[in-house]
């Protein structure tokens, strides 16, 4: 009977395994949509270089919606270390916030912001700086330790 249960309840964890990659496999599907769809946006944008008609304005959007682009990758490939190991790999998501604080950065030169909020992001971006740096800093001893 202990046979049974330690059987049955192995065959589940499986099944719930493999329905928690199904949708990890979706989630990088629609990631990997909404970049290719970002890469048109930015085209569209930049097709202001051809006709000559090219303003600041269009130059932030394009790298605006680039900066979008490298955070939907940043997550794909987050979400491709996630299948083939079962860890989420913290670096990747925390370069992903980074990305994201950049981009909020970016958007204080042309947007009214209160100052609030933008002491709120330079603590963020100095936070991820510093988690990244320890990251770095621990990862060379955690292999040490296995050698």
């Amino acid at each position: 009977m202990a046979d049974g249960g330690k059987n049955f309840s192995s065959i589940i964890a499986e099944a719930i395994d493999k329905v928690e990659s199904a949708i990890y496999l979706l989630v990088a599907l629609f990631l990997i949509i909404m970049a290719i769809a970002s890469f048109f946006i930015v085209g569209r944008d930049l097709s202001g270089l051809v006709s000559g008609q090219m303003t600041i304005d269009t130059i932030y959007m394009s790298l605006n919606d680039l900066l979008v682009i490298l955070i939907l990758v940043e997550l794909i490939q987050t979400v491709v270390v996630f299948i083939r190991s079962h860890r989420l790999d913290i670096r990747l998501i925390i370069a992903a916030g980074l990305t994201a604080m950049i981009r909020r950065v970016l958007v204080f030169g042309v947007e009214h912001i209160p100052v609030e909020e933008m002491a709120i992001t330079a603590v963020l971006v100095v936070v991820l700086v510093a988690a990244l740096y320890l990251l770095s800093i621990r990862k060379p001893e955690q292999q040490r330790e296995k050698q």
